[in-house]
């Protein structure tokens, strides 16, 4: 099983010796060859999943000639994503460390620069982010991307009669519906950000005949949303929906699983027509609730009980009927990391350790919820919530100070209060004897659940003046947490709480604030930064020094320390 620090690294020397062979102007073919060669690392490189039949592409029409050929090249893209995800930077930490909801550990944690963005004054020298910069960094997502448009172009060519009935309209579906949740990654992230469709074959698509390199600038964040929805147009016309149970549910996109995304970029869209003054934004809100409502009726999902004793198990383990579309994490399937090692678990969790010595348990090397953000996450604790007890540990610590051994205040590591939605793991068997945390990661990584897409619907209604579809969605997602029909004034307002409660930890969080102007800790989003989009992560030095065309997000000139 691979783990991750197992990754492969590429060579030094590929793209010298690539150039030396282009020079060879008289051998093309060598040129296409070689190119690919330099290619193949970037698309490869960063997966920690990935076996050895899913890896072994030869990227020439030999290859892609049947219906086998086009699975394998699918599931390369598949995993290739799911690698991005095992990375919590590009879920959790950007969608819920930076809410301020919650704090690094004494020792350790996520950096406190995601919700502490900095002064900024004009006056002094206060920067911020110089040391995370590699989440700035959007390498990883294009290697995403690369893969899908070659598979979805090869998957094209091949002809009809080498897939069984009805099947590479199913793989294409898929291929369609990963590329756009990969760009509607780039696009909640980066907002301006370079588009690209086209397969990468030829060493003529990305290198001049003076051998300087192909580039290409930021494509505005409306377009990209405009061309999200034309590949989720196409996945949609492809894909069927599923049924609990059923092969691949909710680890294989699904109609539902395109209704989901069509549902959440349709709703950014909204947001970005009502910023831009485009001519009717309301085209967005009624799409995304025609998609929504087609998820829910037809889906086949439904909301896990909260009352169950295995509850946690059963809605984050994986295939349950809230399983719109998650990312598969089993060791028994050579699909897990060492926690260890990273992924979520690393940042949110308390784990026993081997030796059985509790003071290993890495109490001061994670994340926690302070008393002060507690009102803010869950405001009807004590009316009976039972949510509070069921995704956390120690929700009634009065802890605002991260638990350390020096602390005069956070003395008792059994209060720290610690995310449990992830706190699934197994032994791994070949652990070194001074492993104490040796266990691999068992839950899998929500991507679409289905109560996030029932409270986007709500959300939806409350927008396009429907309250009165939006209040039987609050009241079914309030009786499961133990609390009385909502009775205020503000339905928007609750719903916004319903999804800050429901959804915290599982990356949706910021993007919901973002879309709404919404942020209850007030540090994380000032007005001025929030209207020159400073929602919008800055671009890392390494992709500004290699593209000139690619410039600085605007609000972040000059703010950053690279």
């Amino acid at each position: 099983m691979k783990r991750a620090h197992d990754l492969p690294t590429q060579g030094n020397n590929s793209l010298a010796n690539c150039i030396e062979c282009l020079n060879d102007k008289k051998n093309n073919e060598m040129k296409k060859i070689l190119i690919m060669v330099l290619l193949f690392p970037l698309f490869y490189g960063c997966s920690d999943f990935l076996d050895p039949k899913q890896v072994d592409l030869v990227y020439n029409e030999v290859f892609w000639t049947n219906q086998n050929d086009a699975e394998n090249g699918l599931v390369g893209v598949y995993s290739l994503y799911r690698a991005l995800k095992v990375n919590s930077k590009n879920w959790y930490q950007r969608g819920d460390v930076t809410t301020g909801f919650i704090n690094r550990g004494w020792n350790g944690g996520s950096p406190d620069d995601l919700y502490l963005p900095g002064n900024f004054n004009a006056s002094s020298d206060s920067k911020s982010w110089g040391s995370v910069e590699d989440y700035a960094d959007w390498s990883n997502f294009y290697k995403v991307v690369a893969q899908a448009n070659l598979v979805i172009k090869k998957i094209e060519e091949i002809p009809n009669d080498k897939f069984s009935t009805g099947t590479k309209n199913q793989f294409l579906g898929e291929a369609y519906f990963l590329r756009a949740l990969v760009y509607f990654d780039i696009l909640r992230t980066w907002g301006n950000a370079p588009y690209i469709a086209e397969s990468i074959e030829s060493s003529t698509q990305v290198i001049n005949d003076d051998l300087t390199p192909i580039l290409i600038g930021r494509t505005d964040d409306t377009e990209i949303g405009k061309n999200i929805l034309a590949d989720i147009s196409i996945a949609k016309s492809k894909l069927k929906y599923s049924a609990p149970g059923a092969t691949g549910w909710g680890i294989r996109a699904n109609l539902g699983s395109a209704q989901a995304l069509a549902g959440h970029v349709n709703m950014w869209m909204y947001f970005l027509a009502n910023r831009e003054n485009m001519a009717n934004p309301k085209q967005y809100l009624t799409n995304a609730i025609a998609s929504l409502d087609s998820l829910r009726t037809y889906g086949g999902y439904s909301l896990a009980d909260y009352s169950a004793t295995d509850a946690l198990t059963l809605l984050y383990k994986g295939g349950s009927t809230e399983a719109v579309f998650e990312l598969n994490i089993s060791s028994d399937q050579n699909e897990s990391y060492r926690v260890d090692y990273g992924g979520v678990e690393n940042y949110t969790c308390k784990i026993l350790p081997l030796d059985g010595d509790l003071t290993k348990d890495r109490a001061s090397y994670i994340n926690y919820i302070p008393k002060s953000q507690k009102d803010l996450i869950y405001p009807e604790y004590t009316n009976g919530d039972i949510r509070p007890n069921l995704f956390f540990k120690a929700w009634d610590s009065p802890y605002n100070e991260p638990f350390s051994n020096v602390s005069s205040v956070a003395i008792d590591r059994e209060l720290v209060t610690w995310m449990c939605k992830y706190a699934m793991m197994t032994v791994d068997p070949s652990r070194t004897w001074n492993e104490y945390i040796a266990y691999f990661a068992e839950a899998n990584i929500p991507i679409f659940r289905y109560t996030d897409l029932y409270l986007l619907l709500a959300e939806a209604y409350c927008k396009n003046n429907q309250p009165d579809k939006a209040l039987p969605i609050i009241h079914d997602i309030r009786s499961r947490a133990g609390l009385a029909e909502y009775s205020g004034s503000d339905l928007l307002k609750e719903v916004l709480q319903e999804r800050i409660s429901e959804l915290i930890g599982e990356g949706q969080i910021y993007y919901d604030m973002v879309r709404n102007n919404n942020f209850p800790n007030a540090q994380v989003m000032g007005n001025a930064r929030y209207q020159q989009e400073g929602y919008y992560w800055p671009v890392s030095s390494k992709i500004l020094s290699t593209n000139k065309l690619v410039s600085q997000t605007p609000y972040w000139n000059g703010k950053t320390v690279w």
